[in-house]
């Protein structure tokens, strides 16, 4: 059973997701990091490593050459991978938490470019849709107040938000905010609406209740 939390840049997607699985743990909850392809011989190692390279440290030292199909093409080539390589993803007796699934990146590349979002939406065809996924809804100021610092990537350099730090992020997340929710409407998300002064231990137990009731429905 697989869980993913879902959020823009800053929405606490990385420690709600700790937090489930260590809540979870008992019941047989593993934390997962989509990054990571598990155990693998050497070769498949070195190609992982290569494509990995490819999607999340490129771009981020030598901009976005290619265009936005191309760097969806690798996203979703890495995603395909990872589905056949963590067969646990789809294993009924074990909840994997994720923090993040492909959905954040179907949206900046729509954003990026007006590609057909039939076709974007169709290179993600082998990957499992999660059995839960949880759209954690946080203004972009609350986000942009917990970051101390940005990466291109989080301020839609790439797509043309050029102001200061603060209002591209802003900007630019208030537009995958959007798209985000527009997703969640369409696949029956969890949508939750985390107040600003909560721990993020209260919006874990929330998530963990819905995976618990999930996991009680026949």
């Amino acid at each position: 059973m697989l869980i993913v939390l879902e959020g823009i840049d800053g929405s606490g997607k990385t420690t709600v997701a700790r937090l489930v699985a260590e809540a979870l743990g008992p019941d047989g909850a593993v934390p997962a990091d989509k990054k990571e392809v598990g155990a693998v011989d050497p070769a498949t190692a070195a190609r992982a490593a290569a494509l990995r390279d490819l999607v999340w440290s490129s771009p981020e030292a030598h901009g976005d050459t290619y265009g936005a199909a191309h760097w969806i093409l690798l996203i979703a080539s890495w995603y395909a991978g990872l589905a056949r390589l963590r067969p646990e993803l789809t294993d009924a007796d074990t909840v994997t938490v994720m923090d993040g699934w492909y959905y954040r990146n179907i949206a900046k590349t729509l954003i990026r470019e007006p590609l057909d979002p039939h076709w974007v939406e169709s290179l993600f065809a082998p990957v499992p849709e999660p059995a839960l996924t949880v759209l954690l809804d946080v203004d972009p100021e609350v986000a942009r107040s917990r970051r101390g610092t940005f990466k291109d990537t989080e301020l839609g350099r790439w797509d043309g938000f050029t102001g200061p730090p603060h209002e591209a992020f802003r900007d630019y997340q208030s537009v995958v905010r959007r798209a985000l929710l527009r997703m969640a409407a369409e696949r029956d998300w969890l949508v939750l609406v985390p107040h600003p002064d909560d721990p993020p231990e209260h919006t874990a137990a929330a998530v963990v209740a819905a995976v618990r009731t999930l996991r009680r429905t026949p």
